[in-house]
């Protein structure tokens, strides 16, 4: 070729055409024999041109590719091969398979189809046996050439047409190769696995299963007619092309799987195992091998179910074991043996991986049935025995190559895989209940389970991503979730430690999974230690806290899982989560709340599992609240209390400490009520028997200073919770921090209220509800808003150092109630809760009364009780919220001055109070917070009840009883002290001197002043020889003493104490004894007398001062008068010290100020009892008892009497007037004498009492003829008086309860008028005929008016009573300063004639103080 073609081919275009035309020329002339000199020279000249375009093809980067396949085209039709010279062929066919290779490219690969057409179109010459490697690389690079393009879908479909044509191409070759007997066997092999099966990707595999049959068929036949010609191939080269054999059928199975169009048909793996079986049928272990591999294929490759599969499977397993046994010691080490078990090795992957789908599901249908256990036992020995020669295996052509640069180890793999076979088999075996408890299938399958996690830890490819890893993960979890008796809970128990030491590299929400599975067939295991930890394992690992959450109640639920807490049983697991300081403490916490919240009474070793594992002190708080009775929690919580508060000292607390001192506080609190506790019968606490009672039930103890640190313990919690309430929003929570449980915090700080608002301390009780009104306000928290506010609403006068807009929370609550009311009857709310909002409704009733809106207070009340009926339980029943309706409604008609005309007309106080008393004895509990409620209740009650009733004079004592057997069972001092005081109250109301001396000692007990045990020492040595005595000679004289008795007691008291004579118990101390030196009145009222443990609360002094007031009225009664000057003069000092202290007396300041009036009644200080009454009667409020007003005007009008005398009273007969229900008030004489003398005629029943109109008394020495002598006027021995005051008499008033009887022109108390006597003629003729007849009881009423007439004498009227009712007959007591204690015991005495009376002014009031 000259040099000018060269030229022009590396040249433009043009040039390149010209150098074509020239070649063209060249050719034709070729083909007419001119210019051939041999006959090899166009193929010699052929090869120059094709060097040329191989080089212009580098040098040009196809930029004429066209115009080179033109003058390829031209010239390939007049070359052949020339058989002198087979080098020149080929060169040729390298030069061809060049450019082919140069033109297959994406830019080029219209070019490299037209070149492959045109070799294809050529017949295909093999001039050497080795020139079959050209064509089969020419086809195989177009093929694959093309199959790329198509991936990268550059090519139109019809492109595919192009695969078709290269598979037929090489089925051409392969029949030229047969024709030519080219034994070529194992070079081809490896090329065509190398380019086209065994070596290329399961996708590519899969697309070339999917071509169609008419093409692959060309293809295959030719090859495998090929292949099973030997041609006397010798036996040590067919060793070495096992291997390729080999990975040929493992191609050829899996184009067999994946074809679509007829799966398993051609079984082209079976023919080559075939073709395989004659070729080595004289090499011993390779032909035994492949006999077994293709009985193998073959039943992987059935298409219908036959009879003795199963075991035909079994026999054929066993026979695998067997060879593997005894072939595996000798040719272990040799690598056609290491071939086989990789080969065996992703057989049973590809088998496995389509356990589930077509065309080999029906292979694993056949191992189901009866005889299943015996299938899969073989088929797990048949893997076990592959895993154990496994290990030998070194390296292998047909073993799957890592990505992973660091992992060169072919046997690590073989051996996973064959794990991970081995554990999908047991995912696809459905066995019965009987067959799951076979053992035989799981021993093999524990040994393969674990010898690949073993191989697994040491693999250094394995990560996160890695498939293999991510695959035996899943597969471990799908084995947990198999799981469902404890024979298969076995296999999950043997790869937990080796699993752990994967942790690692296993992804988080894989390891997750797993752990999740192992959670729901830990059910299943034989010990419920283990399932508990591999249920700690899950929880552990969750990060989520609301699923945790979640997952922890529902784990709480089992009560087998209430032994110890996640928390515990997470540090003993086998699989211990590696979670962060952070993680463990969440884990901790929610374990703790979870505890707390979803448990209402946890189980005692569940808390010491978690005070075990606890953090922190706030844990101990919150685990404390739930172990009250432990003493080993309490003392624990007693020594943080004391280690924060001398902290406290140093440096100030965290928050968080703020908060632990709360709840410990709270802690140690509870337990010291509980502590105290005791139980008696409500029988033991009659009044009587009150010393006793103490002595009896180790009471002795109970006083205030013991009291005192319960108030520390609850001031301090409340202090600690508000210190953190401060600083809650201004602090963030850190990751560190433990969420604050709020509830806990909530329910300890009403703990602690409800402790002070039970014990009596209000001040500190109004801080501790405030204080959990701002966290219900401020958390949204309603119910616990309402409950807080409606302490306030109960009161009458808040404390002005607290921070409250009283109307601007009831506005609130009001907008609350209003939302709540109409949704309490949906049951989304708790008993409690109803309680809560109907209370709230009743207290703000009272709320608005006081506020004078007694319309809307009414309506309140109605409301609450229509919301009430809506419950079931509580319709017929005496609960708590109706005991409060009722009480509200008593202090409506009580505390009201006015009626309001468009309100109905109430009962009466005393009958309400009636009512009260009955629905108290029937109380009903309806939710946890009734009882706290009724016994703050009936506190209040125990105190208006005593006030009402002692200013109406009538004694109801069915509230003391049961007041008191609470406090006193509750070990509450202040209680106690309080019930005392209204007790004593009404004793000295009704002048019961003997049980007001005892609440005098019981109330010096329980104020800590003087034990009563010392006071018991001084009962002891006291004699009672003349109680007795005098006891005795009362019984021998029965009607004289009787006699004489009553009619000195118709002089000096009331009719009540007759029936009281002759008691006398060792129960209480004689009147008589003096008072000791530390019973002073001036203790009572002066800053030195005080007990240091009283100075510090206003409360307490407020306490001791009402003692002190009680004490000296007692004195007064008894007439020891010598220190009451000094008492009233100190008292009206302390008064004055502090305006505050003194307002928080309420209505026992009037009390006060009456007593104080009669003493200086008594003392004739006229002058000074007008200034105090005018002053009390302006001082009295509003909403006190109008009881008061009356007092104070009685006391005023009185005073004015005695100091301004009408004229001096004239001596008259004596008249006792036993009458009952009586009413000074009642100005209708007329009409009572009328009715009087009505009765007189038609009643004649037997008289229960004698009435004696007629006794001689002679005046005592040195003493007027006035009432109100001084008890040291006179002794025993005092003749009796000729002239005696009938107004010494103490009318008995009517109570309230008969009102209504009275008429309505009754004129009022206050309105005093002057009385008419009565004649003493008439006085003493009525006088005999009651004297002699004793058939009726007169009763003689006398008029307590000072109407002046001109020449009267005090009217009689004469009033017949034939029955009268218990309560009614409680008789109202006589002043006072009009009760001479000398009278009692004088000898009886005729009395003479009276001179004619003058007129007299009745000096008694209306009411007793």
């Amino acid at each position: 070729m000259s040099a000018d073609i060269v030229k022009q081919l590396k040249g433009t275009r043009s040039d390149v055409k010209a150098a074509a035309t020239t070649i063209e020329l060249k050719f034709k002339e070729f083909s007419k024999g001119i210019g051939i000199n041999d006959a090899s020279f166009p193929l010699r000249y052929e090869l120059s041109v094709l060097r040329q375009l191989c080089l212009a093809l580098k040098d040009n980067l196809h930029q004429h590719a066209d115009l080179y396949c033109g003058i390829a085209a031209t010239m390939l039709p007049h070359v052949e091969p020339y058989e002198e010279k087979p080098s020149l062929w080929e060169a040729h066919l390298t030069s061809l398979r060049y450019i082919h290779h140069g033109l297959c490219q994406e830019k080029s690969l219209t070019e490299c189809q037209k070149m492959y057409g045109l070799i294809r179109s050529q017949p295909c010459r093999l001039q050497e046996e080795a020139d079959y490697k050209f064509y089969l690389d020419i086809h195989l690079t177009h093929f694959n050439g093309i199959y790329l393009q198509m991936q990268k879908e550059t090519l139109p479909l019809a492109a595919t047409d192009e695969l078709y044509y290269a598979l037929e191409a090489m089925g051409v070759l392969f029949d030229t190769m047969h024709q030519r007997k080219v034994a070529k066997n194992a070079a081809l092999l490896v090329q065509l696995n190398d380019s086209l099966f065994s070596k290329r990707s399961k996708a590519f595999l899969k697309y070339l299963s999917a071509l169609p049959p008419e093409s692959t068929t060309k293809m295959y036949d030719p090859l495998l007619k090929l292949l099973s010609c030997s041609w006397a191939t010798p036996s040590s080269e067919l060793t070495n092309q096992f291997t390729e054999y080999l990975g040929l059928v493992l191609a050829l199975v899996q184009i067999d799987m994946f074809s679509i169009e007829a799966p398993l048909e051609q079984q082209l793996a079976l023919k080559l195992l075939r073709i395989c079986r004659d070729l080595y049928k004289d090499v011993s272990p390779q032909n035994y091998s492949i006999q077994l591999l293709y009985y193998y294929v073959k039943l992987m490759y059935v298409r219908e179910a036959t009879a003795d599969f199963k075991q035909t499977y079994i026999d054929l397993c066993k026979k695998f074991v067997y060879f593997f046994e005894h072939k595996g010691a000798t040719h272990a080490k040799e690598q056609w043996f290491m071939d086989l078990l990789v080969f065996f090795q992703r057989l049973q992957t590809l088998l496995h991986q389509s356990s589930n789908k077509p065309p080999l599901d029906i292979f694993w249908q056949q191992l189901e049935g009866d005889d299943s256990s015996e299938v899969y036992t073989a088929h797990f020995q048949l893997l076990h025995g592959c895993l154990g020669l496994a290990v030998n295996v070194v390296r292998s052509p047909l073993g799957t190559s890592c990505s992973n640069e660091a992992c060169k180890s072919i046997r690590r793999h073989c051996l996973l895989y064959f794990g991970m076979c081995a554990l999908e088999a047991y995912i696809n075996w459905q066995p019965t209940t009987e067959q799951k408890a076979d053992k035989a299938p799981y021993k093999p399958l524990l040994g393969i389970l674990g010898y690949t996690l073993d191989v697994a830890k040491s693999m250094k490819c394995l990560g996160p991503s890695a498939m293999e890893l991510v695959k035996l993960v899943r597969l471990l979890a799908l084995v947990a979730e198999k799981v469902s008796c404890p024979e298969q809970m076995s296999l999950v128990l043997a790869f937990l430690e080796p699993l752990q030491h994967l942790r690692p590299l296993i992804a988080s929400q894989d390891m997750l999974s797993v752990l999740r599975r192992i959670y729901k067939a830990s059910v299943h295991c034989k010990s419920s230690d283990m399932a508990n930890r591999l249920q700690s394992t899950y929880l552990a690992a969750l990060t989520n806290p609301s699923r945790l959450r979640s997952q922890l109640f529902a784990h709480y639920h089992n009560a087998n899982n209430t032994e110890k807490c996640v928390y515990e049983w997470h540090e003993s697991s086998p699989m211990p989560n590696p979670l962060t300081p952070a993680q463990t403490k969440q884990l901790y916490d929610v374990d703790l709340l979870a505890v707390l919240h979803f448990l209402s009474a946890p189980p005692v070793p569940l808390l010491q599992s978690l005070l075990r594992c606890r953090h922190n002190d706030y844990h101990l708080a919150l685990l404390a609240r739930k172990m009250r009775t432990d003493s080993e929690v309490v003392r624990q919580c007693e020594e943080l209390r004391s280690q924060l508060h001398s902290t406290a000292l140093k440096q100030p607390l965290s928050r968080m400490q703020q908060l632990a001192i709360g709840h410990t506080s709270i802690s140690v609190l509870l337990e010291a009520l509980e502590a105290q506790k005791t139980k008696f019968s409500i029988k033991e606490t009659a009044e009587n028997c009150l010393e006793e009672l103490i002595v009896k039930n180790n009471l002795l103890e109970l006083n205030i200073k013991r009291e005192h640190r319960l108030v520390e313990l609850a001031t301090s919690a409340i202090a600690g919770f508000a210190a953190f309430f401060e600083r809650a929003d201004t602090e963030p929570l850190g990751c560190d921090d433990t969420p604050i449980d709020w509830e806990a915090l909530i329910d300890d700080a009403v703990a602690a209220a409800m402790a002070l608002s039970t014990m009596g301390y209000m001040a500190q009780a109004d801080e501790a509800w405030l204080l959990i009104l701002r966290i219900g306000q401020m958390l949204d928290e309603r119910f616990t808003y309402l409950r807080a506010l409606t302490h306030f609403l109960g009161q009458d006068h808040l404390n002005s150092n607290q921070q409250l807009q009283l109307s601007e929370e009831v506005d609130r609550a009001q907008e609350l109630l209003d939302d709540l009311w109409p949704q309490l009857q949906n049951g989304w709310f708790f008993k409690r809760q109803h309680t809560i909002v109907m209370l709230c409704l009743c207290h703000m009733a009272s709320y608005y009364a006081r506020q004078d809106c007694l319309c809307h207070a009414q309506l309140l009340l109605l409301q609450a009780e229509e919301l009430r009926a809506q419950f079931d339980e509580r319709v017929g029943k005496s609960d708590i919220v109706q005991i409060t309706i009722q009480t509200v409604r008593f202090r409506l008609e009580y505390l009201r001055n006015k009626r309001c005309s468009s309100l109905p007309r109430r009962p009466t106080p005393l009958r309400q109070l009636d009512t009260l008393v009955d629905s108290v004895r029937n109380y009903c509990t309806v939710s946890s917070v009734d009882l706290g409620a009724l016994q703050l209740l009936l506190a209040d009650l125990v105190r208006e009840s005593t006030e009402c009733a002692a200013n109406r004079l009538t004694e109801r004592f069915a509230f003391y009883g049961t007041m008191l057997n609470l406090v006193l069972q509750s070990g509450m001092a202040l209680r106690t002290i309080e019930v005392l005081i209204s007790w004593l109250w009404m004793n000295l109301q009704m002048e019961y001197l003997d049980q007001a001396q005892s609440k005098l000692r019981l109330l010096d007990h329980l104020l800590a002043i003087k034990p009563l045990s010392r006071t018991l020492v001084e009962q002891t040595s006291a004699t009672y020889v003349p109680a007795i005595a005098a006891k005795e000679d009362l019984k021998a004289n029965a009607m004289s003493e009787l006699t004489s008795n009553m009619l000195l007691m118709q002089l000096v008291e009331p009719i009540r104490k007759q029936n009281q004579m002759d008691v006398a118990t060792i129960k209480s101390l004689p009147m008589h004894e003096p008072i000791p030196t530390s019973h002073q009145l001036q203790r009572y009222v002066s800053k030195q007398g005080t007990p240091p443990h009283l100075r510090d609360s206003m409360q307490l002094q407020c306490i001791y001062f009402i003692v002190g007031c009680l004490h000296a009225r007692f004195s007064f009664l008894k007439r020891e008068n010598d220190q009451l000057d000094d008492f009233y003069v100190g008292a009206g000092n302390w008064l004055q010290e502090d305006p505050v202290r003194t307002a928080t007396l309420g209505s026992m300041l009037l009390v006060h100020e009456l007593y104080h009036l009669n003493y200086l009644r008594f003392r004739k200080k006229h002058k000074e009892a007008l200034s105090y009454a005018e002053a009390g009667l302006k001082s009295v409020y509003q909403t006190a008892d109008i009881n008061y007003s009356f007092n104070f005007m009685v006391q005023l009008k009185t005073a004015r009497l005695e100091l301004h005398p009408v004229g001096k009273a004239r001596a008259k007969t004596i008249r006792r007037a036993l009458a009952f229900n009586t009413s000074p008030e009642d100005k209708r004489r007329k009409g009572v004498v009328e009715g009087s003398i009505k009765a007189k005629s038609s009643a004649r029943k037997t008289p229960r009492f004698k009435i004696y109109t007629e006794l001689e008394l002679r005046p005592p020495i040195g003493c007027s003829n006035s009432s109100s002598s001084s008890s040291k006027s006179g002794n025993e021995n005092t003749p009796p008086s000729d002239h005696v005051d009938l107004n010494a008499c103490q009318a008995i008033e009517i109570s309230d309860d008969d009102a209504a009887s009275v008429s309505a022109s009754t004129p009022a108390p206050s309105q005093l008028k002057r009385s008419q006597s009565v004649p003493a003629k008439a006085t003493k003729t009525r006088s005999a005929r009651v004297g002699s007849q004793l058939k009726v009881p007169e009763i003689i009423e006398l008029d307590d008016t000072m109407e002046e007439t001109p020449s009267t004498s005090t009217a009689a009227t004469v009033k017949r009573y034939p029955t009268t009712d218990a309560r009614s007959s409680r008789a109202r007591n006589r002043q006072l300063e009009e009760t001479p204690a000398t009278t009692r015991g004088r000898p009886r005495r005729k009395v003479p004639e009276p001179a004619p009376q003058q007129e007299t002014v009745s000096l008694r009031p209306r009411q007793r103080n």
